[in-house]
C-alpha cells in the first residue's frame, strides 16, 4: 500500500461517516429514521438492495468459490424468474398496501401475535449470524494489507459502520449504498480488465483454459440431492432461498417499502435481483480468470491458500497503486453496505416488532439509534470467531436457507391458506424448523435444499393442523389472503 492508496481509503472512510452525518438531520419520527418518510425514489432503492445483496461475502466469496470449483453454483440464478413472479404478486403488494414498517407485522394481522414474535425471532437470530460473516470478510483483506491483527480490522470496521448507520438511519443507509455500489462495482471491473490483461492470450486464453479445466461448467443435471450445487437444487431450492432473502427478509424488503408505490417497489425489487445476477456472474469470471492467472504463474503460490484469500492476494500483490487503494475500498464498501442494512433492519425489527408491540411505547429515534449500536457491537462480537465459518459465500448461503424457509412457509400459509389460524400457522413454523434442523443433522443433503423442505413442511403441516383449529371468519381475512385481496379489491372497483 502506498501513500496514495492509503489517501483514498481515507477518503472513503471519512465520506461514509459524512454522508451518516448529514442525513442526520431532520430525522423527527421513527417513521423518517425507519422508512424515509416513504420518498425514497425507486432507483435509489433498487441501488441499495444491489449493494445490500453484493456484499463482501460475495465479493470474496465468488470469486473464491468459482477459484476453487466451477460456475455450478450460478445455478441459483435460474430461479430468478420465478421468485420475480412470486415477490411482485404476492409479497410486495400486501406489505405495502398494509403500510407495514416489517414483514412481521402482517403475521399478526392474518394470524396472531405468538406467529409475528416467532417470526421476528427467527429473522433476528439468521441476520445476527450473518452480521459476523459480512463483517469478518472484509478483515481478509484489510489484514493481509495493513499487517493488523483480524480482530483490529474486525473491530475498526463494525465500529465505522455502525456509527454511520446509527446517525443516517435509513436514508443514510440507502444513499451510502448507491455510492458503495459505484465503487465496489467499478473495483470489479477494473480488477477483471487488469487481470485479464495479465493472462497470456487475454480474455481468449482465459475461456479455452478455464474451459479445459471444467471451470466453466455451470449446469449439473445430477438428480442427486446431497450433490452440493444442481439444476434442478437451484430451480426449486433457489427459489426459496431468493425469497426468504427478498421476499421476508427485513434487511431487502426495507428499501422496497421505503418507495413511493407498489408500482415502484415492484421495480426496485425486479431491478435488484437481475443486477445483483448480472454483477455476480462477472465475480463468478473473476475467480476462473484467477485460476488462470496462478495456473501460468505457479511460483506466486495462488493454490497454497483457502479460496476466499485468492481475490486479496492478487488485489495486493499485483494491482498498481491507487487501483489497489481503490479495489481495497471496495471491498469495504461491499461490506460495509451490508453491514448497514442489517443494522437498520435489525433495528426496525427489535422496535416494532418486540418493543412497540410488547411494552405499548413506540420509542424514539435516540432509542433506534441505542438499539443500533448493541447490534451493532453484537455483530461484531460474532465476526471475531470468523474462521469458524468456513468458506464465507457457502455459509452465507447456508444461514439463510436454514432460517429463512420456515418463514416463506408461513408467509405463504397466510396469503394463499385462508382456512389455517395462528394456531396452525405457529405448529407449522416449528414444524418446519424441525424438519431443516433433523435433515441439517442426520443426512447429508445439500444446503440448497434446506429453504425448500423447511417451507414446504411449514406449509404442508399448517394445512394440516388448520383442520383441527377453527377457521378465521371472513371479515378478519379482507385484504390479508389472495382470495380476500381480490374479492375486496373487487368491491372497491364496484
Amino acid at each position: 500500500m502506498t501513500a496514495l492508496d492509503y489517501t483514498i481509503l481515507a477518503v472513503y472512510l471519512l465520506g461514509m461517516i459524512s454522508l451518516g452525518g448529514y442525513f442526520c438531520r431532520g430525522q423527527k419520527s421513527l417513521r423518517e429514521y425507519l422508512l424515509g418518510g416513504r420518498s425514497i425514489p425507486w432507483w435509489a432503492a433498487a441501488f441499495s438492495g444491489i449493494a445490500t445483496m453484493a456484499s463482501a461475502v460475495g465479493y470474496l466469496g465468488a470469486p473464491g468459490q468459482a477459484f476453487h470449483s466451477d460456475l455450478t453454483y450460478w445455478q441459483l440464478r435460474l430461479a430468478i424468474p420465478f421468485a420475480i413472479l412470486a415477490l411482485c404478486l404476492l409479497f410486495i403488494p400486501f406489505f405495502y398496501k398494509l403500510d407495514v414498517y416489517t414483514a412481521y407485522e402482517y403475521l399478526e394481522r392474518r394470524f396472531d401475535l405468538k406467529t409475528r414474535v416467532l417470526a421476528a425471532s427467527l429473522f433476528t437470530l439468521l441476520k445476527c449470524g450473518y452480521l459476523g460473516i459480512v463483517i469478518f470478510a472484509p478483515a481478509l483483506v484489510l489484514s493481509r494489507m495493513t499487517g493488523v491483527s483480524e480482530l483490529w480490522v474486525v473491530v475498526i470496521t463494525g465500529a465505522v459502520t455502525t456509527l454511520y448507520t446509527m446517525l443516517g438511519g435509513i436514508r443514510g443507509v440507502v444513499w451510502t449504498d448507491s455510492l458503495q455500489l459505484g465503487v465496489f462495482v467499478g473495483g470489479a471491473v477494473a480488477a477483471f480488465w487488469l487481470l485479464t490483461s495479465r493472462v497470456e492470450g487475454g480474455l481468449t486464453e482465459v475461456f479455452r483454459v478455464a474451459g479445459d479445466e471444467g471451470k466453466l461448467r455451470m449446469v449439473d443435471w445430477s438428480p442427486n440431492l446431497t450433490t452440493e450445487f444442481t439444476f434442478w437444487g437451484g430451480m426449486i431450492g433457489g427459489t426459496f432461498l431468493l425469497l426468504s432473502q427478498y421476499g421476508v427478509d427485513q434487511a431487502e424488503l426495507q428499501r422496497f417499502l421505503t418507495t413511493t408505490s407498489v408500482k415502484h417497489a415492484r421495480m426496485a425489487v425486479s431491478w435488484t435481483i437481475v443486477a445483483s445476477a448480472i454483477y455476480g456472474s462477472l465475480l463468478f469470471l473473476i475467480g476462473s480468470a484467477l485460476y488462470v492467472f496462478y495456473l501460468q504463474n505457479p511460483d506466486k503460490g495462488g493454490f497454497a491458500l483457502n479460496s476466499d484469500q485468492v481475490f486479496p492476494k492478487f488485489i495486493l500483490e499485483e494491482m498498481p497503486q491507487g487501483m489497489r487503494g481503490v479495489l481495497v475500498a471496495g471491498v469495504l464498501s461491499a461490506g460495509m453496505s451490508t453491514i448497514s442494512s442489517v443494522l437498520n433492519s435489525l433495528t426496525t425489527v427489535a422496535l416494532r416488532d418486540f418493543h412497540h408491540r410488547l411494552s405499548g411505547h413506540e420509542g424514539s429515534v435516540l432509542l433506534a439509534r441505542g438499539v443500533t449500536v448493541c447490534f451493532g457491537a453484537l455483530g461484531t462480537g460474532v465476526a471475531l470467531f470468523g474462521d469458524w465459518f468456513g468458506g464465507i459465500l457457502v455459509a452465507s448461503g447456508k444461514i439463510s436457507n436454514f432460517f429463512g424457509g420456515s418463514l416463506v412457509g408461513i408467509f405463504l400459509l397466510g396469503m394463499l391458506a385462508p382456512r389455517v389460524n395462528g394456531t396452525a400457522a405457529f405448529c407449522g413454523a416449528l414444524t418446519g424448523f424441525a424438519a431443516v434442523a433433523l435433515v441439517a443433522a442426520q443426512t447429508s443433503i445439500s444446503w440448497l435444499w434446506y429453504g425448500a423442505v423447511a417451507a414446504g413442511v411449514a406449509f404442508g403441516s399448517g394445512l394440516l393442523y388448520g383442520g383441527f383449529f377453527p377457521a378465521p371468519h371472513n371479515e378478519q381475512l379482507y385484504g390479508l389472503t389472495w382470495r380476500h385481496k381480490r374479492r375486496l379489491a373487487a368491491e372497491e372497483t364496484s
